[in-house]
């Protein structure tokens, strides 16, 4: 298999990236004049050079190409090169003095939405708030005869494939923008490179190299328009491969998550109320972020029956790393909440948690949080049987303390 980074061509020029060197400042100037000096150096790009909008993102349209007064990131690109060698065009990135006239950043979730709290954006830092209402969750919690109530935190997570991000871009005789990358959405990459490339859509082709891992990072952006304007820039086939800690820093996490979480049942064991505010950090860019925290509240009483439920989302803009797409999209962050809290409910009833899950999980003819009935696919109950049957056989016990 030969992946994009490993693809050469003839005449073919390197690039790399220069990153913004705070999380929040404004731009003063670029001096690119020592880099452009450097012999082997063929192209130096900024905003300036972006022949479209010098806007991409997977839902909005938030991310900068080159950043343009502002940078919101370490994750922000700055400047780019395409040189003989990888060795010369470090050393032109190198070679870019950028004034910067640091800001304050938010950090947190809590910062993000304190009062007067700095804006990463032009807007608000909360982007989105969804609901899910089913029920009366005050009668539901009257009903308990145990409440348990905590808070939970999930920390940012890197997919990490084993590929780095990688794309080789060149101009055919056609005129056609060709680019080879490592990508797990070639259409939508093309509606985002085009604009800011300058060029109609069909003058952009996106062929999906063989990809070494992406788990949902390589759903966004991440070498494609780089490459290509510095492509179309030179006339000469261009590769850009992120170095491993450009692709831990540079690209889209799982989102952190704060959860706060309340969830009664009856003494006999059956869930009578869930009640969850679930704030997510998307960094200074949504990509999918606003999908993926929605659907943690989709899934926040996971694969049971529970007749109240009232659940908050909150997509919430920090000045941290991105928030993307990762395999699980949001249910995973949800899952610690809503598993901690059945295990501490069956404790505090003196059941067995499997026990505890059986009599609540979902069933053909009952109802998701969100209303929706589920048929004879559920498998939930079968599986925690099959569990049960396993560990009666084998003489496994669960402990209740």
């Amino acid at each position: 298999v030969l992946y994009a980074g490993d693809m050469t061509m003839p005449g073919m020029l390197h690039a790399r990236i220069l990153w913004s060197a705070h999380a929040h400042a404004n731009i003063r100037s670029i001096d690119t004049s020592a880099a452009r000096a450097l012999p082997g150096v063929h192209a130096v790009l900024t905003h300036a050079d972006v022949p479209g909008p010098n806007r991409y993102g997977v839902a909005v349209l938030d991310q900068r190409v080159l950043a343009q007064d502002k940078v919101r990131s370490f994750a922000d690109a700055v400047a780019i090169v395409a040189a003989d060698s990888e060795e010369i065009a470090r050393d032109a990135v190198e070679r870019i003095v950028v004034d910067y006239d640091p800001l304050p950043g938010v950090f947190s979730i809590e910062d993000a939405l304190a009062p007067h709290a700095p804006r990463v954006n032009d807007a608000d830092n909360l982007f989105q708030h969804t609901t899910v209402r089913k029920g009366n969750v005050a009668e539901g919690f009257a009903q308990a005869d145990f409440v348990i109530e905590h808070t939970y935190r999930t920390q940012s997570m890197d997919h990490m494939p084993m590929e780095p991000e990688a794309g080789l871009a060149y101009v055919d005789s056609m005129g056609v923008l060709n680019i080879l990358t490592a990508t797990q959405y070639p259409f939508r990459d093309r509606r985002q490179i085009a604009p800011n490339v300058g060029l109609a859509m069909n003058k952009v082709r996106v062929v999906m190299a063989p990809v070494g891992g992406g788990f949902g990072r390589k759903d966004d952006i991440t070498t494609e328009i780089h490459a290509g304007l510095l492509a179309l820039k030179t006339g000469r086939p261009v590769r850009l491969v992120y170095t491993r800690e450009e692709s831990l820093f540079a690209l889209t996490k799982r989102h952190p998550f704060t959860i706060h979480y309340k969830s009664g049942a009856r003494a006999d064991g059956r869930l009578t109320a869930v009640e969850a505010s679930i704030y997510g950090d998307s960094g200074p860019y949504l990509s999918l972020g606003m999908y993926v925290i929605k659907k943690a509240g989709i899934h926040a009483t996971g694969p049971y029956y529970v007749p109240n439920v009232k659940v908050d989302t909150y997509t919430v803009t920090t000045n941290n790393l991105i928030g993307g797409a990762m395999r699980g999209f949001g249910v995973l962050q949800i899952a610690v909440a809503h598993e901690s809290q059945m295990d501490m409910l069956a404790r505090g009833l003196g059941m067995s948690p499997l026990e505890f899950r059986l009599i609540n999980c979902l069933k053909p003819g009952l109802t998701t949080a969100t209303g929706q009935v589920v048929n004879e696919g559920t498998g939930i109950g079968a599986t925690l049987t099959r569990i049960r049957d396993y560990m009666s056989q084998h003489g496994l016990e669960w402990s209740t303390r």
